[in-house]
């Protein structure tokens, strides 16, 4: 999968890393990931030039997945919600036990299979209601506004997972840092796109982000300050280039 058109949206965007959907409340964030699963019947929607209409529904179920945010699980134990998807695409016992213990490892959370899921910490549930489909490996995969309550040491293995499994990450965030950790960003407003564009582009707008309810991520408000002050000649959106360039620029001035 290359290429997601639907056209109630006008959107027309690559498959490609991750993509933070943002936008104002009620804007049709969630909406637009309810049409990706046919939560609301759609026939606008194309893969690759493909209506997805007309695609098996098993491929469907396989490529395309969405964690909304709503604290519902299917089981009553961890492992058992690892499961759950899986038989449901008709993965074998085996194989799916083999999936769970090697993604177990990959998040470091053996320990908490066995645990009811009612008993788990909060980012700990979480993990848990993600990795339910991330273990399918689907070529789509929708997170809504759910990664904030991550770890940062899980989010960050969250995304390497992907990225090395090909997996795209739509993720309707309304937190600001994570806005840094995406490639894309689509801004969506009354159910249309508002913009689209790399990450890197969109971030030195900071009216256009303003305009639909996002701060700039502290590093770049950081930066930009410091350029204002002539402290610094260039913008930084990570804060360990950031610190390294301040502490060449303290040793040279001393």
């Amino acid at each position: 999968m290359e290429k997601l058109e639907i056209q109630e949206y006008n959107l027309n965007i690559k498959l490609d890393g991750v993509v933070n959907i943002i936008g104002l409340p009620a804007s049709g964030k969630t909406y637009l990931l309810k049409k990706l699963i046919n939560k609301i019947p759609s026939t606008d929607i194309f893969i690759d030039g493909q209506n997805i209409k007309n695609l098996p529904l098993d491929y469907l179920q396989k490529n395309i997945a969405v964690v909304f945010n709503d604290n519902k699980f299917n089981t009553e134990y961890a492992e058992e919600e690892l499961i759950y998807y899986q038989d449901k695409l008709g993965i074998s016992r085996d194989l799916s036990t083999e999936k769970i213990k090697n993604l177990a490892k990959y998040f470091n959370i053996e320990e908490l299979l066995v645990s009811k899921i009612n008993l788990l910490k909060e980012n700990e549930k979480i993990l848990i209601k993600i990795l339910s489909l991330l273990i399918i490996n689907p070529s789509i995969l929708g997170i809504d506004n759910l990664l904030t309550y991550l770890t940062i040491e899980n989010k960050m293995k969250l995304l390497k997972y992907a990225k090395e499994n090909n997996i795209t990450i739509l993720s309707v965030t309304n937190n600001k840092e994570e806005l840094l950790l995406g490639n894309y960003i689509l801004i969506i407003d009354n159910y249309k796109v508002a913009d689209y564009g790399k990450t890197e582009i969109l971030l030195k707008d900071e009216k256009l982000l303003s305009k639909y309810g996002m701060k700039m991520p502290f590093i770049i408000e950081l930066s930009s300050g410091l350029n204002y002050y002539d402290l610094l000649k260039n913008d930084y959106s990570d804060e360990k280039t950031l610190i390294l360039s301040l502490i060449h620029i303290w040793r040279c001035r001393r």
